[in-house]
């Protein structure tokens, strides 16, 4: 009987304190929802030439997740070879983004298979080579 009279205490002690305890829970869940509020990822794909452009405004921020085309060489020959290859993100006044965030807020960025001396090409000038088929995964963050 001395056990029952316990655990009963125990219960009638515990018992209140079990609303202490919701509000964390609570807060916790509502903090998870604060991820809802993060910009959603866009992917944007093409094919030959290269038109992917973009101005921000101001208060509006790049991030990179990947930029890829699909180089062919050998375009004036028979044989072609067809390999992934890592796009240049390039902002108009010389800043770039390589897989993750610019390093400044707005401006006018671009894509581009070789980015020479400030000129940002999509197929090679010497046409020895060509992007087939580009794809940039990103999203813009409001400050």
């Amino acid at each position: 009987m001395r056990k029952d009279q316990i655990f009963v205490l125990l219960l009638v002690f515990l018992l209140p304190m079990t609303g202490c305890f919701g509000g964390i829970v609570g807060d916790a869940e509502a903090d998870d929802d604060d991820n809802d509020d993060e910009p959603q990822w866009i992917n944007d794909v093409g094919t030959s030439p290269i038109t992917w452009n973009l101005s921000l405004n101001p208060n509006q921020w790049l991030e990179v997740k990947s930029s890829y085309g699909l180089l062919v060489m050998g375009e004036n020959s028979s044989q072609e070879e067809i390999t992934q290859y890592g796009l240049a993100v390039s902002e108009e006044t010389g800043w770039s983004v390589n897989g993750g965030f610019s390093p400044i807020f707005g401006g006018d960025y671009s894509i581009c298979g070789l980015f020479v001396e400030e000129n940002c090409y999509s197929t090679d000038p010497d046409g020895d080579w060509y992007i087939s088929d580009w794809s940039i995964i990103y999203r813009i963050h409001s400050v």
